[in-house]
């Protein structure tokens, strides 16, 4: 309904909601693009490239973190490393919101607070507990003859990791690349609690802010918010 919606004028979706319309419009998509807040200077566009530039640096740092974590845990062997993978998976227990004020007041005394840095710490530090789970599960999956066989013939430890192992954890990468994503490009909460700043504000709290009352053009942005995950599945 929404993306049936998203192509209808306003008169003709005032009329009947549910029809399936005669006149195809593509306004409704190029309106969206230049809607802002009445009294703010939050706009659609700056909000997309925000939650754009936030995401991507929430996937990379989340990559590389949890896989280097992972590989640690599961292929080298240091003392207390089973503790160490327990603690930082036990966050997985904790609620969300429980962390919201001490967050907060963390964001504020570093000076991180209304920033994208800010926001893409707590994303990644959000991913981190499934992140590195999953991570070591791929590298243990991995057959250990392998990385004996490429320590053999003299290979370093980072060749290794590059050429031998990332190739093979693939499918793990891939799932918590599919997972940060989800969590920064869909996020309302962090966003609304730790940016202030009209024009650094996220694309899901400036469409929750131009609601209904902007018209047909609120539906193009709703179905502009899947495009990026229909673009990554395809």
């Amino acid at each position: 309904m929404i993306i049936i919606s998203s192509f209808k004028n306003n008169p003709e979706l005032s009329l009947n909601l549910n029809s399936i319309y005669n006149e195809w419009t593509f306004d409704n998509y190029k309106n969206i693009w230049e809607l802002k807040i009445r009294s703010s200077r939050t706009s659609f566009n700056q909000s997309f490239w925000n939650s754009i530039i936030v995401t991507c640096g929430t996937v990379i740092l989340s990559v590389i973190i949890t896989t280097l974590s992972g590989y640690a845990l599961a292929i080298l062997k240091f003392p207390f490393s089973e503790l160490i993978f327990i603690l930082l998976i036990l966050p997985i227990l904790i609620p969300v919101i429980s962390l919201i004020i001490p967050l907060y007041k963390l964001l504020r005394d570093l000076n991180l607070h209304d920033s994208y840095i800010g926001l893409i710490l707590i994303h990644t530090t959000c991913m981190l507990p499934v992140g590195v789970f999953l991570m070591r599960n791929a590298f243990i999956s991995i057959p250990q003859s392998l990385r004996e066989i490429a320590m053999l013939e003299g290979s370093s430890e980072y060749k290794i990791l590059t050429k031998v192992m990332l190739p093979l954890a693939l499918p793990g990468i891939l799932t918590v690349i599919i997972f940060s994503m989800y969590t920064a490009w869909n996020d309302y909460l962090f966003s609304l609690i730790f940016i202030n700043s009209p024009e650094m504000q996220m694309l899901n709290v400036t469409l929750s802010r131009l609601g209904i009352r902007s018209g047909n053009p609120i539906f193009a942005g709703y179905v502009i918010t899947y495009i990026p995950f229909i673009i990554f599945f395809v």
